[in-house]
């Protein structure tokens, strides 16, 4: 259910977190009041001691869901510099092969040419639905035994031949370090942390004493600020698979850039 969700556009997955955060805690509250209706009566100090609580509750959940979303944006950023970082190597690499000398240059651009056309348009979107594919590490090993086959044949070429090997062993390594990316996330007992505290924070509030029509407001403007904050951690949770996918523009410029440029 959750992982479909995510799979949403982002302005729909964030309006249907927050609507659903907003229609519990109005609901919660609409049914606390009519079971608490003439059986709970608080007097002036006990609100300002519920009032209390529930301000320092609210401010022992912000600072751990702050420092939960402080956590997930770095994993996002992280996922973003992998990304990149492999872009670039594969551009590198291209570049690399082509002081190569003929066949060997013009085969293993077309076989670099190929691997990239797979990120895009076979991988890309396997990994967006949280799936990794075997296709791409088929055509790395094919790659990589061309590689290893070529003889260089003077000191120039040696140079050359070494620093592809090192851009190919740069590409392989972003390439397990990204796929590692996609089955990662919070555990569940953050998320637990996270939804039980909304829970508890929301519920709370439903003790003060105020007056009824200014309660149903602000608990609905609560919920939605909690919603939203849940809908940034989720969504930054999966850099690679949510609502706020890594896309594979990178890649793309390197292709469109470099390998298809005339």
């Amino acid at each position: 259910m959750m992982s479909r969700l995510l799979r949403l556009p982002p302005w729909l997955c964030g309006l249907v977190i927050v609507s659903a955060f907003i229609f519990f805690a109005v609901m919660g509250l609409a049914c606390f009041r009519w079971l608490a209706e003439g059986r709970i009566q608080f007097t002036e100090q006990s609100n300002r001691d519920v009032i209390f609580f529930a301000s320092a509750i609210s401010v022992f959940y912000s600072l751990i869901v702050g420092l939960i979303a402080v956590g997930v944006w770095k994993n996002y950023t992280d996922a973003q510099s992998i990304v990149s970082d492999e872009a670039t190597a594969i551009g590198c690499f291209y570049r690399d092969i082509s002081g190569y000398e003929e066949p060997a240059c013009g085969e293993l651009q077309k076989e670099i040419h190929s691997y990239t056309d797979f990120l895009i348009d076979v991988a890309w979107p396997a990994q967006m639905r949280g799936e990794a594919t075997e296709g791409a590490t088929r055509r790395l090993t094919l790659l990589e035994q061309h590689l290893i086959g070529f003889e260089p044949t003077t000191p120039g070429q040696q140079i050359l031949h070494a620093a592809a090997m090192h851009q190919y062993n740069q590409i392989a390594a972003l390439r397990r370090k990204r796929i590692h990316i996609i089955g990662t996330g919070l555990p569940a007992v953050m998320w637990s942390v996270v939804l039980i505290g909304a829970a508890l924070v929301i519920g709370i509030t439903y003790l003060i004493q105020i007056e009824p029509s200014v309660q149903f407001i602000l608990t609905g403007c609560f919920a939605m600020f909690i919603g939203l904050v849940v809908f940034v951690i989720a969504s930054l949770d999966r850099p690679l698979s949510g609502p706020l996918a890594i896309d594979s523009r990178p890649y793309r410029i390197v292709r469109d850039r470099l390998m298809d440029l005339k």
